[in-house]
């Protein structure tokens, strides 16, 4: 049983921003035993688009894996992020590591082409995210969750379907047109969210994750807007704000992904959302860890506007102890791969301990 009773309660607990004896901890550590014995495919479109590699390649992840504290095994049905602008007329290019969206074919290159703008639901992303999330509820054994997939933040869409230097320009130059376009893929974004969430819902599945890993028994998706680190906060305001709002209207839950020094600028924007539950904070390339004390402003800035701040990428036992020690419990959320059993089972009391004492 994946989704065990002290696992629902503690993830209610984040969600509700109610005090708790330590954070959520989503601790795994690798199986040094598991084998790789799956056949795999020559190239790379191959790997992201066969879909019974996928499941087995997924199985394999999950078996070589074991989870500790609130660790919930899933799929987040992975097809890069912002997967949703291949759905409207975005080509798509399918790499070793990741996916990259409007990389040849600009499908917005003139704006009359915004009548366009729809959910093309015989396109190969719109099929194979749908088919694949169907295929891992179908097969569901009880030892994972399907997730939802890395849609995508709604100007990061724009920007695949419009090209990125282009949107900037027009972030001066066609403004009215920009917010157009935005309104309109936020309504595109619902609608494929409420389509997936559809499937797992009549599936029984209870619940669902995301890339970020954290359950939830209701809706909710890591928001983004890489875009932003480009713009300025009166910007941000303008074009950015409003999607926000929308969607985190519509999700029951949400968290938002700040990624990189250059979205900084914008927290206090972003926390001023009420239905914003909090921020995951990713230093970027080049940059301190996320347990550097650099980067103990924001998460004391976050936890003071009584959101929740998620750090998913620490790197050692010792990270996320530095973590507690400095830090309310409450809303907390730290993922970390360690070496052993041992030390996960100690970390966990040591959590406890250390946030007993704050």
């Amino acid at each position: 049983m994946i989704l065990t009773p002290e696992i629902i309660k503690r993830y209610k607990t984040f969600w509700a921003h109610e005090d708790t004896d330590r954070p959520l901890l989503n601790i795994t550590v690798r199986d040094k035993n598991a084998k790789w014995d799956i056949p795999t495919p020559k190239t790379a479109r191959e790997r992201w688009e066969n879909l019974e590699f996928r499941y087995a390649a997924s199985k394999h992840g999950h078996k070589a894996h074991i989870g500790f504290g609130e660790h919930v095994p899933h799929d987040w049905v992975n097809f890069g992020p912002g997967c949703l602008a291949a759905m409207i007329g975005s080509d798509y290019l399918p790499l070793e590591g990741t996916i990259w969206f409007g990389e040849e074919i600009t499908f917005l290159k003139n704006w009359d082409n915004l009548k366009n703008v729809y959910l093309r639901e015989d396109s190969p992303m719109y099929n194979m995210v749908a088919d694949m999330t169907q295929m891992l509820l179908d097969r569901n054994d009880g030892s994972y969750l399907a997730g939802m997939s890395d849609l995508g933040g709604n100007l990061d869409i724009l920007a695949s379907l419009r090209n990125t230097q282009v949107l900037l320009m027009d972030i001066y130059d066609n403004p009215e047109l920009v917010l157009q376009a935005v309104d309109i893929i936020d309504e595109l974004w619902i609608t494929y969210f409420k389509k997936i969430r559809k499937m797992m819902k009549d599936s029984g599945q209870y619940g669902h994750t995301t890339w970020l890993g954290l359950w939830c028994e209701t809706s909710y998706f890591p928001l983004q807007c890489d875009f932003g680190a480009m713009i300025s906060p009166d910007d941000f305001a303008k074009f950015v704000m409003p999607s926000l709002k929308r969607v985190s209207d519509f999700l029951d839950h949400s968290i938002f992904h700040l990624d990189g020094p250059g979205m900084i600028c914008h927290l206090d924007h972003l926390l001023s959302i009420d239905r914003l539950d909090g921020i995951q904070w990713v230093e970027g390339a080049g940059n301190p860890p996320p347990y550097d004390e650099c980067w103990f402003p924001i998460y004391e800035k976050t936890q003071a506007a009584g959101k929740a701040v998620v750090l998913t990428q620490m790197w050692t036992a010792e990270n996320v102890l530095e973590i507690c020690r400095n830090f309310s419990p409450k809303g907390l959320y730290m993922g970390v791969e360690l070496d052993s059993k041992e030390e996960a089972e100690e970390l966990l009391v040591r959590a406890k301990e250390l946030s007993r004492r704050r």
